[in-house]
């Protein structure tokens, strides 16, 4: 009997009643190892003493907002973006997010910064117009995924003399046909974390529009190389997590959340496909970092 009471005690303990008051509280959307480098970079700089995880791909059904508010901590760690979605309802503890491509508008909120894993449009812009000679620079987009991201680009775009020829798209059936009519209009494709944009489907279309019209393609990932972009841009999944847990200190420390404005990757690494450039007939040397 006395066992069974301690299984009962372990279960509700997980699913809602936190055995002590943690000083942060940690939702992530899985167990995969980019977040694992996050988090490991999160505790390596942000000085805690006590850390709860919650893992959202194990707690199917779990009621996690009143988990991590009955835990009282004093930051919430959310990584990737299906964490971050999860806790925006909470306003009363502030929310350092990491790992999330484009934050939804919900990381506007007073309570809520972190370090948004996009890097800066000025980086891929000054790499097509300085490196690729470019002038004309094409993105497909879904508004409703990365208009946010697209209007970003259109300042920087200005500021660096570049012209950003943009399409929108908001079914992948669409891509194809928003392709066909970039064509002969840019000097470079630049690929946006969009998963409307983006997928298994829509890549070899990419490719061969790339391939047929000498078109480089510049991506957000480096394994988009492998699937015919020239050039890839990466960020450092731990760098990131030590930038938070530095944010984290900060607002521990007392500064007010609204106080620490929301950060870019410190570490970017340029990746380049020798291939690719070859067969682009691209003679320039071109050099990854």
């Amino acid at each position: 009997m006395t066992t069974r009471i301690l299984h009962i005690l372990a279960f509700l303990l997980l699913w809602g009643f936190p055995a002590f008051a943690a000083e942060v509280v940690v939702v992530q959307g899985e167990r995969m190892a980019p977040f694992e480098a996050a988090l490991h970079g999160f505790e390596a700089t942000a000085e805690v003493r006590s850390v709860e995880r919650f893992v959202l791909a194990e707690l199917r059904g779990a009621d996690v907002v009143r988990s991590v508010r009955e835990a009282h901590p004093r930051v919430v760690l959310a990584i990737g973006r299906e964490a971050l979605a999860r806790v925006k309802d909470i306003r009363e503890i502030p929310i350092v997010y990491v790992m999330v491509a484009a934050p939804p508008s919900t990381a506007a909120h007073g309570n809520v910064t972190g370090i948004t894993m996009g890097v800066p449009a000025e980086r891929y812009l000054a790499f097509a117009h300085a490196d690729l000679a470019a002038h004309r620079v094409g993105l497909l987009f879904d508004p409703g995924r990365t208009g946010a991201m697209v209007r970003e680009a259109r300042q920087a775009a200005q500021r660096q003399g570049v012209t950003l020829v943009t399409r929108e798209v908001r079914a992948p059936r669409q891509v194809l046909q928003q392709l066909a009519a970039l064509k002969g209009k840019v000097d470079v494709l630049w690929l946006l974390p969009d998963p409307t944009v983006v997928t298994a489907e829509t890549l070899e279309a990419i490719a061969l529009f790339s391939q047929e019209n000498r078109v480089p393609v510049m991506a957000f990932a480096a394994k988009y190389l492998q699937h015919g972009a020239l050039a890839a841009f990466e960020v450092d999944p731990a760098d990131m997590g030590r930038q938070a847990g530095r944010m984290a200190r900060r607002i521990m420390n007392g500064t007010p959340p609204e106080e620490v404005p929301d950060e870019a990757p410190a570490r970017i690494t340029l990746r380049i496909n020798g291939a690719v450039a070859r067969n682009l007939g691209i003679t320039r040397d071109l050099r990854g970092e």
